[in-house]
């Protein structure tokens, strides 16, 4: 379990694959496993990074609430721990906060950004879900309740289709858990970057599922309307979980496009990613 201290935190990481750094952020309550069928994907052609946010997994860090800017920090302390420089980061979900707040906060580590499932800012009727399963684990209810009532708003109807319907309430949960999950969601509550996107200036790919219901499709068309030159792809039949042989042929064909041994003397050639 290979562990690096960073700042006041301990971040889980694994590393895959050679050639230019591809640096993957988890959502919310995520971990790095859940990037286990991609990384065979994109490990063929770059180094894949993957690590735990503060919150969640094995990564320690000190008992107290934390922001989007603190774990966007975590990601670029990860980066310059590791001896990387630059590295083309992927954010999904709450990840793709953490990216964009990683552009704000630190352009220079960032040569290309994907971001999968995400938004500009919270959708309500999300938040409220969310809030209402946190609640529900506080009264009592397991973390596999937590976890069916999120694969309820994150699967598509075609993934239930012939499953039973399990839930298991009564169950205690660790209180650091709990903790985290809490910490993370109230990061992400905080997080807005409707005014800062023209701050975005490298290369970006916007990915989305048509069938999301947790961040439905036009908060994907916003965010990548926002970015200038940023491409947009919708993936047919995808929800808010968006399949790893969907996404990865758009992220390896997107990353070819703009390799990094492109850039001249640290810099992007004059025009790329810049605003017309």
């Amino acid at each position: 379990m290979p562990k690096i201290k960073v700042g006041d935190a301990v971040i889980h990481y694994h590393e895959h694959g050679e050639g230019e750094p591809l640096l993957l952020i988890t959502g919310f309550y995520g971990d790095l496993y859940n990037w286990k069928k991609a990384i065979p994907l994109l490990m063929r052609s770059y180094r894949v990074i993957v690590f735990d946010n503060r919150g969640s997994g094995h990564t320690e860090a000190p008992d107290e609430p934390f922001t989007m800017s603190q774990m966007a920090d975590d990601a670029a302390g990860l980066l310059d721990t590791m001896g990387i420089e630059r590295a083309h980061v992927l954010g999904w979900s709450m990840g793709g906060n953490v990216a964009q707040e990683l552009v704000f906060r630190h352009p220079e580590k960032v040569a290309n950004l994907v971001l999968m499932s995400t938004y500009t800012y919270e959708p309500n009727r999300a938040r409220f879900a969310i809030d209402a399963m946190v609640h529900a684990v506080r009264e009592g209810a397991s973390m596999d309740t937590f976890q069916t009532l999120m694969q309820t708003w994150c699967s598509t109807e075609s993934f239930f289709r012939g499953k039973a319907s399990v839930c298991e309430l009564g169950e205690g949960c660790d209180i650091s858990v709990l903790n985290g999950l809490v910490r993370q969601k109230k990061a992400l509550d905080g997080f807005d970057s409707r005014g800062r996107l023209h701050l975005i200036t490298m290369p970006t790919l916007v990915v989305h599922g048509n069938e999301d219901i947790m961040v439905p499709l036009n908060f994907g068309e916003k965010l990548a309307a926002g970015i200038a030159n940023a491409e947009f792809e919708v993936i047919d039949g995808a929800g808010h979980f968006l399949p790893p042989s969907g996404y990865s042929p758009l992220v390896l064909d997107f990353l070819a496009k703009h390799p990094m041994e492109d850039m001249v003397g640290g810099e992007r050639p004059v025009g790329v990613g810049e605003r017309h």
